[in-house]
């Protein structure tokens, strides 16, 4: 069985900016429009799959995070940054960048690309829900704009 939630439809959205580094257009700052998609995979019990209003509340609380700010990636792989009086300086290439530390939010994350929101908001989701034992699995979806994202997949209970 699979229960569907679009985020798009239901409010579970937020936007922000970015860059990518390594790629020709995305490497300028731009933003997005994010919408979060889930599916939860499993066997209902008692004729129910799940309860879907604790994952769309904690999935809420996560775009709230993000909301308008700029999204930098923890990892210092591909974008280097450090804090100084409440400032972050960000720099990758030829590009330097100095924000406000409240526009920004740093993730843990490689580089912010969909793919990488995607594994950070499903890995978010299953430590912070525990979820009964006939959920076999959580999808999360993070779309920049509608049609078009990546998906990430977690297996739960008995396929751990």
């Amino acid at each position: 069985m699979l229960l569907e939630i679009d985020g798009w439809k239901v409010g579970l959205k937020f936007s922000a900016s970015h860059f990518i580094p390594s790629h020709y257009k995305c490497s300028r700052l731009h933003g997005h429009d994010y919408g979060i998609r889930l599916r939860i995979l499993g066997e209902p019990k008692d004729c129910i799959l799940y309860d879907f209003v604790e994952v769309k509340k904690e999935v809420r609380n996560i775009c709230e995070e993000l909301d308008h700010k700029l999204l930098i990636p923890q990892s210092k792989k591909y974008i280097k940054h450090h804090i100084k009086d409440e400032r972050i300086y960000v720099s990758f290439g030829d590009k330097h960048y100095v924000f406000p530390k409240s526009d920004v939010a740093i993730i843990p994350v490689n580089l912010v690309t969909a793919e990488e929101l995607a594994r950070y908001f499903t890995k978010r989701i299953a430590g912070r829900i525990k979820f009964p034992k006939n959920v076999k699995g959580i999808e999360i979806c993070v779309d920049e704009g509608p049609g078009q994202g990546a998906c990430n997949y977690i297996p739960l209970g008995d396929e751990k």
